[in-house]
């Protein structure tokens, strides 16, 4: 048996393939140890599920990737989230079903019963009975396999050979001549049959018996390595290796061996008591499992490793296993069900019932010596090389670590610690220490390709210079607003996400990204930079974006369009070394590869579909390690993961009034209902992500979707009838190809042809006369009602415009100043207080700005006040122009202006000038004479807690303020009730 070698290591290497090497051998030591403790991700398939008996003694599958389970309540084929019996209606009459063996090309499937034996077609099951016409009983266990476009079926202990009767049908004949059977007593008490290619192998009395493509038999006894044991079951590997079990033993036969070689269960187990239900089944990656009384045995090639109630499996032997051609392990339990373990060899999932105590994990690293480490609420948490459970950091300091929020690895090899509060920490040799502490809430840290480190806050960016003396300083130039992310492009130049937008810097200098692109706000939290040059951001709000990065400083983002992209909320958005693009989310993990989206989910394997804020780590061997609310999951298998795997559809069965139909079927008319049932064999994906749409050609042209499996169809007209149906996996944004059906409904008697003479001969003259008689009361008829509806029309048409325009002048008198055009009072205020909620709930700055036109009292006095009232017209355009897009202002009393200025940055001194200078930097024409206005204004900000009112009490203080210093003056309020000079 092959057995898993670890890489060697180079005689020179720099210290990061020292690194990988380190993380590669770790790996190697988890595959082969701790990767037995992982936890499964069961799906349990119960009567919810369609299953009428808990428990399954075969699972097997064909060739055609269905999967099917016999059971005390019938013969079950899973159909995609449910399985589906084939009873009664398909001829297999009997509940109690021991064993299937399917055809070589998923065809056919050859069944065993308490009482019978029978051949399933797909469409129906034929009944075989023995060479005197009798039933044939069998016993549970493997007593049929399919063989040489037959079968080869164990009754009452003796082998016989199915196959085609000269009329057609089957019949049987014994495998073995008297002669045979006489020589080999032994071959008349067979209790297990398997076919390898054109040779059968047997459990025969205790020991093992081999029968030749040219009919020999040889029996193997002690000598050949085969103790006396009842034999029941048999495998060959893609090794060539052929294994035997019975209820004591596993054997295996190498190519070219003479000599089986006897595999013992590891102390405490022993390998099961005595049962026929003694499943060998090979997984993905060529590794034997079967059964113990500790649970699952599977071969690591050199010994057995045990996976059982550690891994979240039952405590219970398993009735019956398979390793599907997908790489999925489904295990039948007694009174429990049917389970698939989600993800098997492709994901393993690491949570508490490993050690992992601290949920959710938001930080993953590998640390030189090769432990996995995790980051979450309770602290730092560690996965020895080779180690089956997860330990606690220790630490000598006297603070509790707690809502670590980042991890990564030093150029020096250590690993630096980021706790959500502001902590920096260093993890080296074993010692947590206390680097610094930072005054705001750490989001993420990154070491750039010059080794400095960049920790990014909820008020601005720090940065380590030499992290051999760390000392933390604030980056200035960026701006001191919550930054969630920075990322380093090819060029070594460093992007940061932030709330005042895109920020790249080269050398020292930041360069603001000048965005186009329909966005809902500015507001970046996440971004990640492909190999390929395109920026991926995301935003507060919702979405993915994408652009191109170019050399201008502009970058033109489009939204993803994807329908679980679309309206999502990303944790996390990175690449990996293959330029996958991984994006986590509250709904599992978006996966783009080669402009391929893939969804991993539940369904998948993953712990949980609530993936952690930053929870990603690509390792050195490419595997990748996501963090969420219920635990950690490795992907060992990307590639297996992400392959293009397009969902199969099949129309199961279409009944008509509760009967089957066949396709092409005629069927007499009557109004009876079509109910049409789905499958998908061998999908997975849940209902909420597999959907289907449905039409009938040539009569409804539209699709309609759903997801449920059953389509009914009320009573359909006659003629041809075509059903197709499509699935769609939204998952993996595939489709499958249209099914159709198709079939004919005859017309009714009343609509066929000589009927239908018959009503035109007898109607032709009375419909003519009663037609000319009729068409000219109807005309009449239609035009005196055609003048009634235009004239009733035309007066409703003028009613409603009349009313549309006086409510719209209503709307205006209401809300506006009838001499300014701006908003009034009442409306202003109220425009406020929502700007004020909306911004105490989201956390954004709001600034409120009085203004006050200087000496207005003069100019009425002087000029009169209709000059006044064109002043304040004019001031009030040139102040409603100057108004950003959010930004709204209104007449709030006089000659005063209120503006409310959401998502407005303090000081904003620009942004506030340029509204001064919007008043009086030039004259007012008004007449034909020029005056020049002058405003003061009195500026403050939102508060946390605060009222509209105490707001805009401190803006009108900032006013008073202003006006006493000499007037055109812009004051800020600070908070409280001082005002100070911007």
């Amino acid at each position: 048996m092959p057995v898993m070698r670890c890489p060697r290591a180079p005689a020179r290497a720099t210290a990061i393939d020292r690194l990988r090497r380190a993380a590669a051998g770790a790996l190697c030591l988890l595959a082969s140890g701790s990767a037995l403790a992982q936890v499964a991700s069961l799906r349990t398939y119960g009567t919810a599920e369609g299953l009428r008996s808990l428990g399954a003694d075969c699972l097997v599958d064909d060739a055609r990737g269905n999967v099917w389970a016999c059971t005390y309540g019938g013969l079950y084929r899973y159909e995609g989230e449910r399985f589906e019996r084939v009873g009664a209606d398909a001829g297999l009459d009997d509940a109690y079903v021991m064993n299937a063996a399917p055809t070589a090309l998923g065809n056919g499937l050859w069944v065993t019963t308490a009482g019978n034996l029978y051949f399933w077609d797909g469409q129906a099951a034929a009944r075989i009975n023995d060479p005197q016409g009798a039933p044939m009983p069998f016993a549970p266990g493997h007593m049929v396999a399919a063989f040489d476009g037959g079968a080869v079926a164990l009754s009452k202990g003796r082998a016989w050979r199915i196959g085609a009767a000269p009329g057609g049908g089957w019949q049987s004949t014994a495998l073995f001549t008297p002669q045979i059977a006489q020589r080999w007593p032994e071959l008349e008490d067979l209790g297990a049959v398997y076919q390898d290619q054109d040779t059968l192998w047997l459990g025969c009395g205790q020991t093992i018996c081999r029968r030749g493509p040219d009919g020999t038999v040889r029996v193997y006894t002690a000598e050949d390595g085969v103790p006396q044991d009842a034999w029941t079951t048999f495998l060959r590997d893609r090794h060539g290796v052929l294994w035997a079990r019975s209820p004591l033993h596993v054997l295996s036969l190498a190519p070219g061996a003479v000599r089986f070689v006897d595999h013992p269960a590891p102390a405490p187990a022993v390998m099961a008591t005595t049962t026929r239900h003694l499943d060998l089944a090979e997984d993905s990656l060529g590794r034997v499992l079967t059964r113990s009384d500790a649970g699952i045995l599977r071969w690591n090639g050199a010994g057995w490793d045990t996976l059982d109630t550690r891994n979240g499996l039952p405590d219970m032997p398993p009735n019956a296993m398979l390793a599907s051609a997908d790489g999925a392990l489904w295990v039948s339990y007694g009174g429990l069900g049917i389970l698939r373990w989600r993800g098997y060899g492709a994901i393993q999932n690491w949570s508490p019932a490993n050690g992992l105590k601290g949920l959710p994990n938001w930080a993953l690293v590998r640390d030189r010596q090769g432990g996995m480490l995790f980051g979450n609420e309770r602290g730092i948490y560690r996965l020895a090389p080779g180690a089956a459970t997860i330990e606690p950091v220790a630490t000598a300091l006297q603070t509790p670590i707690r809502d670590v929020f980042g991890l990564t690895l030093g150029p020096d090899g250590a690993v630096w610690v980021a706790l959500y509060r502001g902590d920096l920490l260093r993890l080296a040799h074993g010692r947590v220490t206390i680097v610094t502490t930072l005054p705001h809430r750490l989001r993420r840290m990154l070491f750039d390709r010059q080794g400095r480190l960049w920790l990014c806050t909820t008020e601005g960016v720090y940065v380590i210079d030499d992290p051999a003396h760390p000392q933390p300083r604030r980056f200035t130039a960026l701006p001191q607003v919550s930054f969630g992310d920075v990322a380093e492009d090819a060029r070594g130049r460093l992007w940061f996400a932030g709330k005042s937008g895109l920020m790249r810097l080269d050398g020292q200098t930041v360069i603001p990204i000048r965005i186009s692109g329909k966005m809902p706000n500015l507001l970046f939290d996440k971004l990640s930079i492909g190999r390929d040059g395109v920026l991926w951001a995301a935003v507060d709000d919702a979405g993915l974006f994408r652009g191109p990065m170019r050399d201008d400083d502009t970058l033109q983002l489009t939204a993803v369009d994807d329908p679980l992209l679309r309206d999502s909320l990303p944790y996390f958005i990175r690449h990996d070394r293959q330029g996958r693009l991984w994006v986590g989310g509250s709904s599992g993990v978006n996966v783009l590869e080669d402009g391929h989206w893939t969804g991993l989910s539940e369904t998948d394997g993953l712990i949980s579909e609530d993936i952690s804020e930053g929870a990603f780590f690509e390792d050195a061997d490419g595997s990748v390690w996501v963090g969420s609310s219920r635990g950690v999951s490795h992907l060992l298998q990307p590639d297996r993961l992400l392959a293009q795997r397009p969902v199969t559809l099949r129309i199961a069965r279409v009944e008509r009034g509760g009967a089957r139909v066949m396709p092409g079927a005629t069927l007499p008319w009557g109004q009876l209902p079509v109910r049409v049932t789905l499958s998908t064999p061998g999908s997975m994906a849940g209902p909420d992500l597999l959907r289907f749409r449905y039409r009938l050609r040539g009569r409804q042209d539209a699709w309609i979707e759903t997801s449920s499996r059953t389509l009914d169809f009320p009573a359909l007209g006659d003629g041809e009838q075509v059903i197709e149906v499509q699935a769609i996996d939204l998952a993996r944004r595939t489709q499958s190809p249209v099914a159709s059906f198709a079939f004919k409904l005859r017309p009714p008697w009343w609509r066929s042809a000589p009927a239908l003479l018959l009503w035109l001969a007898l109607f032709a003259g009375v419909i003519a006369a009663v037609w000319h008689w009729r068409m000219r009361a109807i005309m009449a008829r239609k035009r005196a009602l055609e003048r009634l509806v235009a004239a009733r029309t035309a007066e409703l048409e003028a009613d409603k415009r009349a009313l549309e325009l006086a409510r719209a002048a209503l709307h205006e008198q209401a809300t506006h100043d009838g001499l300014t055009g701006l908003r009034n009072r009442t409306s202003i205020l109220e425009q406020l207080a929502l700007e004020a909620a909306r911004a105490h709930s989201a956390g954004l700055p709001l600034a409120i700005a009085l203004l006050d036109l200087d000496h207005f009292k003069l100019v009425n006095d002087t000029h009169g006040h209709l000059v006044g009232d064109a002043v304040l017209s004019g001031v009030a355009d040139r102040l409603a122009r100057n108004m950003r897009g959010s930004d709204t202002i209104g007449r709030y009393g006089g000659e005063e202006l209120l503006a409310v200025m959401p998502g407005l940055v303090a000081p904003a001194s620009q942004r506030l000038q340029a509204l001064h200078d919007a008043v009086g930097a030039r004259p007012l024409a008004i007449d034909g004479r020029s005056l020049t206005v002058t405003c003061s204004v009195g500026v403050a900000w939102l508060e946390p807690g605060e009222s509209p009112t105490d707001l805009l009490r401190r803006a009108d203080d900032a006013l008073y303020r202003a006006k006493r210093q000499g007037r055109n003056r812009v004051l800020v309020a600070p908070a409280g009730t001082a005002a100070a000079p911007a």
